[in-house]
């Protein structure tokens, strides 16, 4: 919406918005009457709400955004005032916009993990997959599906006791403790690959299957992957500290999960749309490292420090590793062809 006008702004990531413009493309044919947007990377997708919430009819369109999201408060000069510190990109997304089908899920970044260890994790049981052999029509194929793919993780004692009790926490209760002991809200998921699972698992899924779309269009960011430059937060002096940990089994079992809504809702129509990613920073590889010198050494007008040539001793050469990026994107792609295939190649990676 906002770009290249008098006083708009641009994040000069992409021209057009691909997925907006695919869904509002979609919702002008007369029989698709309902668009889901996931957003899966590990940036809130602020551009795309912002054109959902311009757009004419906001009901056809649901929106929803895992990511994380982090701000620092920096004390001020006067009794009780702060001024805006640190905040992980684009410092958006913490909370829903019901009027206009926008879900935002917050995960607190691993470099928090010690603040949010200080209280309990909402870990709800998955009760919407209890039935561990249920037959599903996937492409054509009726298959068996185990309970082996979903959220495994332990809950805390808190969510325990109100499970036994037959009692499930509302996102205002959960709210309502964080507010109690001055935390965030969205501490209550936890952090790394375990809250994000869980964000999935009790956000999306169950928003996804009462909206009941006839398309859903992913926005398949990758940067949330282990040790991926997208997720990280970065120091003076090249230091950096990780906010997000998913591996490849994390994003074929997303995949896998918003399939089984797709199959039930729009037949499998589902849109993946690649949007991020950037790979690892560290050293790099000996070989790599032998061969450029070699060269450098070779050629005389190549500047000491280029091709891996020894400069002074604040130089180092850092290439992005793509290496678990491309993983990931395999693994989802895999998923995304054939979910049963995937499990026959990976067993007991979910």
């Amino acid at each position: 919406v906002n770009g290249l006008l008098a006083g708009g702004e641009s994040c000069g990531f992409c021209i057009f918005n691909s997925v907006a413009a695919g869904a509002m493309h979609a919702l002008s044919n007369e029989s698709c009457e309902r668009v889901a947007i996931v957003d899966i990377d590990a940036h809130h997708g602020n551009g795309t709400e912002e054109i959902i919430k311009k757009c004419h009819d906001p009901g056809r369109l649901l929106f929803f955004s895992v990511h994380i999201f982090d701000r620092d408060r920096r004390k001020g000069r006067g009794a009780g005032s702060s001024t805006p510190g640190y905040q992980f990109y684009p410092g958006t997304g913490d909370q829903d916009d019901v009027a206009h089908n926008i879900i935002n899920v917050p995960l607190a970044p691993l470099w928090r993990e010690k603040e949010v260890a200080g209280g309990a994790v909402s870990a709800a049981p998955a009760t919407a997959n209890a039935s561990a052999k249920e037959p599903i029509q996937t492409r054509g194929r009726t298959k068996r599906r185990g309970s082996s793919s979903d959220v495994s993780d332990k809950p805390s004692p808190a969510t325990s006791e109100a499970s036994s009790n037959g009692v499930e926490t509302s996102g205002a209760d959960t709210a309502a403790a964080a507010a109690k002991d001055g935390r965030p809200a969205h501490y209550l998921l936890g952090t790394g690959r375990m809250a994000y699972r869980r964000a999935i698992q009790q956000r999306l899924l169950p928003s996804l299957r009462a909206f009941n779309p006839d398309l859903i269009l992913m926005s398949t960011g990758l940067d949330a992957s282990r040790e991926d430059v997208g997720n990280a937060r970065h120091y003076i002096g090249g230091k950096q500290k990780m906010g997000l940990d998913l591996k490849p089994e994390d994003y074929a079992w997303t995949t896998k999960k918003i399939l089984e809504i797709a199959n039930i809702c729009c037949q499998g129509r589902v849109v993946s749309v690649l949007e991020g990613g950037y790979g690892r920073t560290g050293p790099r590889p000996p070989q790599a490292s032998s061969v450029a010198a070699a060269a450098a050494a070779a050629d005389s007008s190549v500047p000491p420090g280029a091709g891996g040539q020894p400069a002074d001793e604040t130089t180092t050469l850092h290439d992005l590793d793509k290496s678990v990026f491309a993983e990931c994107a395999i693994r989802h792609l895999q998923a995304l062809v054939d979910p049963f295939d995937d499990e026959m190649r990976h067993p007991g990676s979910t």
